[in-house]
């Protein structure tokens, strides 16, 4: 019995020992989680590392939890630095996260992701907030110009709100757009500026379509320019791709910042024309050399000598800028968010021309657990953009400044605008130009709309879904008016033109992405996804004239009594889209990327409506071995290089299919209007398609104080889509076919430099890119055609433009000539088809030696296209002070004047250039300007000009106040600045930097009549409260 007893107690204290144990290994652990701020985070998942048990954090940041005293927790939230920490002899363990923060300088963002900076294996440029908020521009576009090498912008219009042109890697195409893709949070859209265009009755160019969007928003843009970057976007790549992600709020206190600056305007540069005595002169002398009599006396010329009226005064102005905005941003560890409001107004430097934006975007991200995040990207905005007829030789108000004579006031004795002076030949075409000016409504209101919603879901470890749908919405009116008084509308005794347009377009996407680090210093990423995105787009419009009265002004079309244009229509396209990616670092050494992407477009036929887009890269990062790390000097190697095919999509919809146009015939006094075929259709159309390869280096010295990054590229495009002449028989002129190819070759360097890094520091970002481009075949034995669209019809001169097999695109196309004939020259035959021959008139060369002077005789007289373009900025820190000095600029470019043909023409009809007075006379045989008397306009390289240039950009010098100074103030910087203070060029005209046509593919650098370049002056403040 003793036995059983002393078992038994035996037994007792074993299991009360075991007792004591498990209450000793598993007692009740609590705290509370909080952020750097001391905010609660709900929903951290704690757990005991090693083993399943586990809880999550209540509304209020609490846990509970059994655990050993062994055991280590783990405390681990999305967006926040996972935490380990030893119980040891704890009950109580309260937990301060801090925010998982990237270091930007090393991640760049890539097309639905993101990628160490170190394992990149594309050719990708950023451009950050600071580079951003840099220059005092409307629409973001403008703030890449020379930040990025391989990028070529063109501010193809200076109006406020004007277009933009920009070239990635040169021009990939002839009929389609050469205009990259823009990526706004993760809505993809195409600029296309004629979005709202002006009209049958316009003039002046279209809106920049990104001019709806507050650069004030953008976080940073990254331009993807190598098909391993771009063909992840498969059809739409070709022409490169710009990522912009704009600013989201952070966890943490709530942060209000105010941003304004306010300055003025002036046109950078006049051109000096004749004033009224000598515009008189010249006229008299013109007329006497047709063997007509002088038109004015003596004593008005004597008169006109103070009395004489200088238009491009009176036209051009000095103009307001201002942009104000006000950010509030902050949040916790469940909800982060920053709210944006903005206002911006930029009056013209032309009269009675402006553009204002006023903006909201609102950012909010939601993190419901520790596997949910979701959130939105929202922008509403409003515009106003009140234009000038510009960009044409007749009628557009800054011809009228150039050309309208001098000898007419303003007002006339009874304050009525001054028309022309009819007994002057050729003078009544050109109108009062303030007049045109201030009497002309050219106003288009637009209403935009970009957002969308995501949702992320962790489901594994290393594996995250992210579902994305969002709509880009844009609705738009355009009032035109020109009243009966002035140039423009005085024939037609009042013109009107009113447009609608409603443009709706959603895209859903929907990506898987798995991310697994191993052992080795590895790393494998591989995407997957899916999406969808469609436009429809409804527009109607009518025109009338011959109104009773001007009072309404486009308000009521019905009081035209002569009905013009109506048109009405809807459109639809859509996309559908499978894409993937794989990435992998071996050893952080050997990289390798691979993309495929499948587009399918409603915009082909049936057998031609999916398109197959690889791309492939590797790399060599040579800065984690031995030969690199144990050097004082070199940091960093990387050499890349790639291949892939890329697409081009954006041409016309329905160029597949047959099309009925509406037509208009007369039957005695009635008209007749039905439909009638309008094109042949081409069920076998494809995509244009690039093939691109590119080899890249950088290099980083003394810890990358200095970078170096050069990369080599050649693009192929084929399948160019070009009009093939049809024989007559058939009832059409031409059938759109894959039937041509372009190449562009270049190289593109980038340094930036750290050159002093102490109380003063000194930083530079230099870039210049050498770009050739040629068309390398056309139609079925054709070495050349003359580009449509390219001329002027006031100058009767019908293409300006060329492409030819081995020329570069657009090149210009015209005589040649040799200098004016002087007495006894000998004159070819055929020169008479040119205007009269003799001394003092022009002298063109007989190009192919035939013994005949004609237009056989033109050939190619200029290049549009830079041999290189370049930008530099540098930034200096000392103390609180900061300046910043940015220069861009390109070389070896040309542009036709297409301004100088009147200006040079010296017949006496309108006005001309200061230069004319030196024109040849048998007193001055001159072999630069000819005799003063009527001549044919044409194209020659006397109207092609270089245009080469330098230009001061922007230079900001700005001030930063202590923070201590002033307790509820965070920061406090005030700045000047000025933009386009200067710069260097040959060209004669405003300004070199411009186009006319826009984002024409072949129409390049033609100046006619363009709104001018400003210089701006510019005072500024940003608070942080």
């Amino acid at each position: 019995m003793k036995n059983y007893i002393k078992g038994g107690l035996a037994l007792v204290a074993l299991l009360f020992a075991l007792t004591i144990q498990v209450n000793a290994q598993n007692r009740v652990i609590q705290g509370t989680i909080t952020d750097e701020n001391g905010e609660p985070i709900p929903g951290t998942s704690v757990t005991v590392k090693g083993t399943t048990v586990g809880t999550v954090a209540d509304i209020d940041g609490n846990y509970s939890l059994n655990a050993p005293e062994t055991g280590v927790l783990v405390f681990s939230f999305i967006g926040f630095q996972t935490r380990e920490v030893q119980i040891g002899n704890e009950s109580v363990i309260n937990i301060r996260l801090s925010e998982q923060l990237s270091d930007l300088g090393e991640v760049v963002i890539v097309g639905y992701g993101v990628q160490r900076k170190s394992d990149l294996t594309g050719s990708v440029s950023s451009v950050g907030e600071r580079e951003i908020k840099q220059v005092a521009v409307a629409s973001l576009d403008q703030a890449l110009q020379g930040r990025a090498s391989g990028v070529q912008v063109t501010q193809a219009s200076a109006a406020p709100g004007g277009g933009v042109s920009i070239r990635i890697r040169g021009g990939n195409s002839i009929n389609a757009s050469n205009e990259p893709l823009y990526v706004i949070d993760g809505i993809p859209f195409f600029p296309n500026n004629a979005t709202f265009s002006p009209g049958a009755t316009g003039g002046a160019q279209p809106q920049n379509a990104l001019a709806n969007i507050n650069p004030g928003d953008i976080e940073s843009m990254e331009i993807l320019k190598d098909a391993s970057a771009t063909a992840i976007y498969g059809s739409r790549g070709a022409n490169g791709v710009v990522i912009i992600t704009t600013k989201r709020g952070k966890a943490g206190a709530t942060n209000v910042d105010f941003e304004s600056y306010y300055g003025v305007q002036q046109v950078a540069r006049t051109i000096p024309l004749l004033n009224g005595e000598e515009f008189a002169i010249i006229a008299n002398e013109a007329r006497v050399n047709r063997g007509q009599t002088p038109i004015f006396s003596q004593e008005q010329i004597a008169n006109f000598r103070n009395n004489s009226t200088d238009w491009q005064n009176e036209v051009f102005r000095e103009a307001p800028i201002q942009n104000h905005q006000v950010t509030v941003s902050g949040g916790d560890a469940k909800t982060r968010y920053a709210i944006t409001g903005n206002y911006f107004n930029q009056e013209g430097v032309i009269i009675n021309s402006g553009f204002s934006r006023g903006s909201i975007r609102v950012n909010v991200d939601k993190t419901l657990n520790n596997k949910v995040t979701v959130g939105n990207s929202l922008t509403v905005s409003r515009s106003v953009n009140n234009q000038q007829v510009t960009d044409i030789t007749r009628g557009g108000v800054v011809n009228g400044a150039l050309v309208f004579s001098p000898t007419l006031p303003v007002f006339d004795e009874d304050g009525n605008y001054t028309f022309d002076n009819s007994a002057i030949p050729g003078s009544q075409q050109v109108g009062n130009p303030v007049q045109d000016a201030m009497e002309t409504l050219n106003k288009t209101i637009t209403n935009r709309v970009l957002g969308n919603v995501y949702m992320e879901w962790k489901i594994l470890e290393n594996l995250n879904f992210r579902a994305s749908g969002g709509v880009d919405y844009q609705g738009g009116r355009r009032d035109f008016y020109a009243p009966s008084t002035n140039n423009r509308g005085r024939n037609a005794f009042g013109s009107a033109l009113v447009e609608k347009k409603d443009i709706f377009s959603p895209v859903g996407t929907f990506t898987l992405n798995y991310a697994k680090k191993f052992e080795n210093n590895s790393h494998l990423t591989l995407l997957a996804g899916y999406e969808t995105q469609s436009q429809m787009v409804d527009f109607v419009g009518a025109s009338a004239t011959n109104f009773p009265t001007d009072a309404l002004g486009s308000d009521n079309l019905g009081l035209g009594q002569i009905v013009g244009t109506q048109f009405s229509g809807r459109s639809l396209w859509r996309l559908d889209s499978w894409f993937g990616r794989v990435n992998y670092t071996l050893f952080d050494k050997f990289l390798f990327t691979g993309t495929f992407r499948a587009d399918g477009s409603s915009r082909f036929g049936a057998g031609n409506k999916w398109g197959y887009f690889p791309s492939a890269a590797v790399g060599y990062n040579m800065s984690n071995e031995n030969f690199v790390a144990n050097t004082n000097w070199l940091s960093t190697v990387k050499v890349t290089t790639s291949w892939g095919l890329t697409g081009n999509q954006e041409i016309g919809l329905y160029q597949s299919l047959s099309q009925l146009n509406t037509v208009r015939n007369a039957f005695g006094n009635v008209i007749a209007i039905g439909l009638a075929p309008g094109r042949i259709p081409n069920p076998d159309l494809r995509w244009e398609k690039t093939n691109q390869i590119n080899a890249g280096l950088e290099i980083g010295l003394f810890e990358d104080r200095v970078f170096f990054e050069a990369a080599a590229y050649y693009k192929r495009t084929q399948d160019l889509l070009l009009p093939l002449d049809l024989p007559r028989s058939t009832g059409f002129e031409t059938i759109l076919q894959n039937i041509g190819s372009v190449e562009n070759k270049g190289l593109e360097l980038a340094v930036n430099s750290t050159n002093i890094n102490g109380r003063l520091k000194w930083v530079t970002n230099a870039n210049i890119t050498f770009n050739r481009n040629q068309v390398l075949e056309l139609g079925p034995g054709e070495t050349f055609r003359l580009a449509p669209g390219t001329g002027d019809g006031h100058l009767q001169i019908a293409n300006s433009s060329i492409l030819q097999v081995g020329a570069p695109v657009g090149s210009f196309f015209g005589m040649v000539t040799d200098g004016i004939y002087q007495e006894g020259d000998e004159i070819l035959p055929g020169s008479s088809s040119f205007g009269s021959v003799g001394p003092g008139d022009i002298r063109y060369v007989d190009v192919n030696g035939d013994g005949v002077v004609d237009n056989n005789d033109r050939t190619i007289i200029g290049n549009p296209q830079p041999k290189f373009f370049f930008g530099m900025n540098n930034t200096f820190n000392y103390g609180s002070f900061d300046l910043a000095i940015f220069i861009n600029g390109t070389y070896g470019n040309d542009v036709w004047n297409v301004n100088s043909h009147e200006l040079y023409r010296n017949d006496g009809a309108t006005n001309n250039v200061r230069d004319v007075m030196n024109r040849w006379t048998p007193e001055n045989p001159s072999n630069e300007w000819p005799s003063s008397r009527t001549r044919p306009f044409v194209l020659s390289d006397r109207h092609i000009e270089d245009a080469s240039f330098l230009r001061i950009r922007n230079i900001t010098l700005g001030y930063t106040l202590p923070a201590v100074k002033i307790n509820w103030m965070r920061s406090c910087r005030v700045y000047i600045q000025g933009q386009n203070l200067f710069t260097f060029t040959n060209y004669s005209g405003f300004d070199p930097e411009v186009n006319s046509l826009g984002q024409n593919p072949i129409g390049i650098g033609i100046d006619r009549g363009t709104f001018p370049m400003a210089r701006s002056f510019i005072m500024g403040v940003n608070l942080g409260l």
